[in-house]
């Protein structure tokens, strides 16, 4: 873990500069729990549409700390939701072909990766920053590049972070079982322990819930869903030139205000225990949702599980893959 009082924070960025000030925030944070000042660190600073930073790795030994004790179960709800999302986007992008040097989603661990982190201040710099950015650009622009130790400090940031996973799945299974009772907060720690078993496909679905989107593993068709009832409907997206009605998402919008799949162009055949080949990571799972007390999770989580016959090439294929990546 690094310390909090590491010069290095200095050298790692976040989503608003560089890390300066992260330390004394988890510090305030562990010795009293503010869900503001916390969402502003997490979803502010750490994580900034889906992408994560230097910044985001070395905080989340310090974050886990604070969900471990036994009374925090507000804070261990908080941040075992944060973290769940943060492995899901520390690996989604790597499973989904972007493959940075670290195998982390904005981790840099060679000088050359960390210079390419301060090139968009100095690039505001060069074309006039904000009076009130000037400072900080300049003081980024102007920090001492890592040393040889410093980037080893860099790796072993990278190697906890990925060792933390069994930690951070726990984290979320405790929360799991702390909040079964709530309509939503299962569904975004089901969508961690996914991320933490590599499941990156099923967690981002899991994440997005009741409607959104995904491609057709045969032919890399973008198909629209939604839930209505137990069932998953399916909306594929065309160009606006085959179109002889309305875009899919106005299509899914009408039968979802109609409580029907009407105009679906497919539907899903959801996981069967009994049919489907399964593995140890997909039924744990499954027994989770079984235990939340809002059904439609059980029901949302075969679904994502399921299969469907594509409109576009004809191929019966899985909504997601189920082997760890």
């Amino acid at each position: 873990m690094l310390e909090l009082s590491d010069p290095l924070w200095c050298k790692l960025n976040s989503a608003c500069g560089f890390g300066k000030d992260i330390p004394l925030r988890l510090h305030e944070l562990a010795a009293q729990w503010d869900e503001n000042d916390a969402r502003e660190l997490m979803y502010g600073d750490l994580i900034h549409q889906e992408t994560c930073y230097g910044a985001t790795y070395a905080a989340a030994p310090h974050l886990l700390q604070m969900a471990l004790s036994d009374k925090n179960v507000r804070q261990r709800m908080d941040i075992a939701i944060f973290l769940g999302h943060c492995v899901l986007c520390a690996f989604g992008r790597v499973d989904g072909g972007f493959l940075p040097e670290s195998g982390l989603n904005g981790l840099a661990i060679t000088l050359d990766s960390w210079e390419q982190t301060r090139d968009s201040y100095r690039w505001m710099l060069d074309r006039g920053a904000e009076r009130q950015m000037v400072a900080d650009c300049r003081e980024i622009v102007g920090l001492e590049p890592p040393n040889g130790s410093e980037l080893q400090k860099f790796v072993a940031i990278r190697d906890e972070f990925i060792a933390l996973l069994p930690a951070i799945r726990s984290v979320c299974e405790l929360a799991f079982h702390e909040h079964t009772g709530d309509e939503h907060i299962p569904g975004y720690l089901l969508s961690g322990l996914a991320a933490t078993e590599r499941l990156t496909e099923l967690a981002g679905l899991l994440e997005s819930g009741e409607d959104g989107c995904f491609s057709c593993r045969a032919c890399s068709a973008e198909i629209d869903y939604i839930v209505i009832g137990d069932s998953m409907a399916l909306y594929f997206q065309k160009d606006e030139t085959e179109l002889a009605g309305a875009q899919s998402a106005d299509r899914a919008l009408l039968d979802w205000q109609d409580g029907a799949a009407r105009r679906a162009d497919s539907m899903v055949i959801a996981f069967d225990d009994q049919e489907d080949e399964s593995t140890p990571a997909v039924e744990k799972l499954i027994g989770l949702a079984q235990q939340a007390e809002n059904p439609k999770l059980e029901s949302l989580l075969r679904n994502f599980l399921g299969k469907f016959m594509c409109s576009q090439c004809g191929e019966t294929c899985k909504v997601c893959s189920v082997v760890p990546r």
